[in-house]
């Protein structure tokens, strides 16, 4: 019988037990995967791995996933997907996520900023903006800016 390597199985484990957001925060991440989880639907507990993560109300990302409250908390008890459109801005989120931690060199600092109202983007919190993909695309501006040492 063929014993299996308890490293190899720790890691096995651990790979299993990584959360959907923070895998999506991986620059490893294939865009096909990406798509695959969007249109699949990701896991609706992700909101509780984003709130933890960001460290941000609930209310805070269910107004960005556009997804009600109740919807989202029924979602989560049923351990169903969200809808493709909540979906991908859970990826929208996890990639502007791991734009500012290498703009701004880690987590903290770059989740300081994504809650932080910020004058280029009319006092508002960057992470407010990303419910929609025009506002991400501002988002994506003024840490391309910050990261090139731009003014804004």
């Amino acid at each position: 019988m063929q014993r299996r390597n308890p490293a190899l199985k720790a890691r096995a484990v651990t790979r299993k037990g990584i959360g959907r957001f923070r895998a999506f925060l991986s620059r490893g991440a294939a865009a096909s995967q990406k798509i695959e989880a969007i249109r699949r639907g990701v896991e609706a507990r992700v909101v509780d791995e984003m709130v933890d993560y960001l460290g941000v109300p609930k209310s805070v990302i269910f107004r960005v996933l556009q997804t009600p409250e109740s919807t989202a908390h029924k979602l989560i008890k049923e351990n169903r997907p969200l809808d493709s459109a909540a979906s991908e801005r859970v990826v929208r989120v996890a990639e502007i996520t791991r734009m500012a931690e290498e703009t701004f060199g880690g987590r903290e600092a770059a989740t300081r900023w994504l809650k932080t109202p910020n004058l280029s983007l009319g006092r508002e919190m960057p992470l407010s903006l990303l419910d929609t993909e025009f506002g991400a695309g501002e988002v994506r501006s003024v840490l391309s800016a910050i990261d090139h040492g731009g003014a804004l």
